[in-house]
């Protein structure tokens, strides 16, 4: 038997591609079975890969794995520890140059989000614009949809558009949305994680807005997998910050440095976000 390890569109590049290889050959070592990593074209295609049985292990975000759940074909729910937690939040930014201070300044102007099946770039922000009195349709006069987080930062950075979506993680930060002050008082202390940092430097952006937090994407294991093969997999997996090759190659990859076992009622904040998306 041969077990396929499914992703998203994710480091597509030749780095990527290396990474992708090397996390296969590293469990094929461990579980003495063949394991294949492929990253998928689209997260549609990565669901269906998931509702057929086809994926045996998938690294679904958070919608996608909401979506993915009815099909009955998820076994094990772990969840990606980023950095020191589990969960991060979305932030609609803007350059540090911008004249926009609040979201009522951004009435009529552009934005840029990610897909709309991204929980940090579009769904979470969407629906934080909502508790605050905000209709996204209506504030901004022009939405696009760029498909990846770097695309989005580079709009933004290029005065393509006047503000994007992207993730943040917050020191500091619970499940509530964190108010504006603090966001932009010494944010440089509180991030430990923000989306524009691989393309610019930190304080080239900020916030406008942060959500409430977002439960991290979750590696899920498919009744693909046998069940003893699956205890021990479940087994590698929990205990991938002990082994130095996985933690390098799923930091690398994914840039998660551990796992812990979830519920699928960890990510209801994600049902109420999709419930109006529009």
């Amino acid at each position: 038997m041969k077990l396929v390890f499914a992703t998203g569109p994710v480091q597509l590049d030749e780095d990527g591609k290396h990474l992708r290889r090397e996390l296969g050959r590293a469990l094929t070592e461990l579980l003495e079975v063949p394991v294949e990593v492929h990253a998928e074209k689209s997260y549609g295609a990565l669901a269906e890969r998931v509702s057929t049985g086809e994926a045996s292990i998938a690294w679904l975000p958070p919608a996608t794995f909401v979506r993915a759940l009815s099909a009955g074909t998820i076994q094990d729910v772990l969840s990606a520890e980023r950095v020191s937690g589990s969960a991060y939040q979305a932030a609609l930014f803007v350059r540090a140059d911008s004249p926009f201070q609040t979201i009522e300044s951004l009435r009529g102007k552009s934005v840029a989000w990610v897909d709309k099946d991204s929980c940090a770039g579009f769904l979470f922000p969407a629906l934080e614009l909502r508790t605050q009195g905000f209709a996204h349709h209506e504030l901004f006069a022009q939405q696009s949809f760029l498909e990846s987080h770097s695309r989005v930062v580079r709009a933004v950075n290029n005065g393509d558009v006047d503000v994007g979506a992207t993730y943040v993680q917050l020191h500091g930060v619970t499940d509530a949305a964190p108010s504006l002050e603090f966001v932009q008082t010494d944010l440089s202390s509180k991030l430990a994680l923000v989306g524009w940092a691989p393309f610019v430097a930190p304080s080239a952006m900020r916030p406008l807005l942060v959500s409430r937090s977002i439960p991290s994407d979750a590696l899920c294991i498919t009744n693909a997998v046998p069940s003893p093969l699956r205890e021990t997999l479940l087994r590698y997996l929990l205990s991938t910050s002990a082994n130095a090759k996985l933690s390098r190659l799923f930091r690398g990859l994914m840039n998660a440095d551990r796992f812990v076992v979830r519920t699928p009622e960890t990510y209801e904040a994600v049902r109420t976000a999709m419930q109006d998306p529009a």
